[in-house]
């Protein structure tokens, strides 16, 4: 009777080192793949940045100056701050990406324009929400509108307009806002999603 067991144990011990041995090549292939667009890429001449889609804030359009609150001060502060340096989502590239598209010169200041956008988003979340604390409700409405219109994936910035659309008497904008998640290429779009139709059917 252990003959039978015996070529079963045999013939799994077959099949799971043909799929590791599969599974190897893919990875060696991944790997092969990659360092060959990483040489590529390091092989490009810088390319002129200048035309980039590069984002600009609105802060004509923001309450500017509503409150002496120190904190929403700090907050205005670091918004005028970054209004004056460039900004780029460029989030949905990889460095092989940007290295291959403009050349790896311009990696250090790409990845800097990137960061900015980065705390641009959340500069936007923090100073909205400081403008609700205060009771400056309808002006936090442009500050989180400009955050989805730059594609923010930050789960706060849906939340707090959809929250706001909602007690204005707007509810039917949530809609707009999923939407707009929906189109989203980001981890947080399901989570955000999730929140939004919870808001939407309250």
């Amino acid at each position: 009777m252990a003959f039978p067991f015996l070529g079963l144990f045999i013939i799994f011990l077959s099949v799971a080192a043909y799929y590791r041995k599969r599974a190897t090549a893919q990875q060696k292939k991944v790997t092969e793949d990659f360092w060959s667009r990483e040489d590529q890429a390091n092989q490009i001449r810088r390319k002129d940045i200048s035309n980039l889609p590069y984002i600009t804030i609105p802060l004509e359009k923001f309450p500017i100056g509503i409150s002496d609150d120190e904190e929403l001060t700090d907050y205005e502060n670091d918004l005028k701050n970054l209004a004056s340096r460039k900004i780029l989502n460029l989030s949905h590239q990889s460095n092989t990406d940007l290295k291959l598209a403009y050349g790896p010169a311009n990696l250090p200041v790409l990845s800097e324009y990137d960061q900015n956008y980065t705390t641009l988003l959340r500069n936007l979340v923090a100073y909205a929400d400081c403008l609700i604390k205060n009771g400056f409700e309808a002006e936090a409405v442009p500050v989180l509108e400009f955050g989805i219109s730059i594609d923010s994936d930050i789960r706060a910035n849906y939340t707090l307009l959809a929250e706001l659309y909602r007690e204005q008497g707007n509810a039917s904008k949530i809609q707009e806002l999923i939407n707009k998640a929906s189109s989203l290429d980001s981890m947080m779009r399901s989570a955000i999603l999730e929140q939004l139709h919870t808001l939407q059917n309250a």
